[in-house]
């Protein structure tokens, strides 16, 4: 029979549990990262000052080669600034929500491809600035999993405060749109930091087939005491 009862040992060790699977779930999502997009260009690199110093006798070709590798050597440093950019919070105290989400959505842009729309309707009121920065956790990771998996060329974000009750829509155009059935089924049973975050604020995230991509939404309401 289900035990409902725990006791105090008890619950500590299951939120030591999930709090570890957690934490090993980040360090393994930031390897995969560091492993599939810094390392292997900066193999590629490595691939051409082998060419470089096969060519070193051919001008032309070295000068190619150099073109070739300031490029890539750009997109390395974009690929750096992009998983810094996930470890490192976006700090502006005293500004508004709406501000440190636009100034997010800024950071996040890719030259080139992944434009970020953001757009916010309704006062904001004050509350809970905890829950203020796991709302602006929860909207970066959204848009990373946008340009990361689902290769999103446009990513929209639209805030709407209703009295006490904010509503956040993220809708991309990525390539999950031709196979939402499966995408949807893996983001539901996935057990990481924006469902932990998610289910602190008591703002369940719902996903569904957007216009052209992924949609994602959530509602949080503010407390009279300031909390969700």
């Amino acid at each position: 029979m289900f035990n409902i009862f725990k006791t105090r040992a008890e619950l500590e060790s299951e939120i030591n549990r999930r709090v570890l699977e957690t934490t090993d779930q980040i360090v393994a999502e930031m390897g995969a990262d560091l492993h599939d997009d810094l390392i292997q260009r900066l193999s590629v690199l490595r691939l051409y000052l082998d060419r470089l110093d096969r060519a070193k006798h051919d001008p032309a070709q070295a000068d190619a080669i150099i073109t070739s590798m300031n490029a890539d050597f750009l997109e390395v440093v974009e690929a750096v600034r992009r998983i810094s950019r996930r470890l490192m919070p976006v700090d502006m105290d005293k500004d508004t929500l709406e501000a440190r989400i636009h100034t997010l959505c800024q950071n996040m842009e890719r030259p080139g491809g992944g434009t970020i729309h953001f757009s916010q309707t309704g006062i904001e009121p004050a509350f809970n600035e905890k829950d203020a920065m796991h709302i602006l956790r929860i909207v970066q990771e959204l848009i990373n999993n946008a340009l990361k998996h689902s290769s999103a060329w446009h990513v929209t974000i639209n805030l709407n405060w209703s009295g006490n009750q904010l509503t956040i829509d993220v809708e991309d155009d990525g390539t999950a749109f031709s196979k939402i059935d499966g995408f949807l089924s893996i983001l539901y049973k996935k057990k990481n930091t924006l469902r932990m975050r998610s289910d602190m604020l008591k703002a369940p995230i719902v996903y569904s087939q957007g216009k052209r991509g992924l949609h994602a939404n959530f509602t949080y309401t503010v407390t009279e005491d300031g909390n969700s």
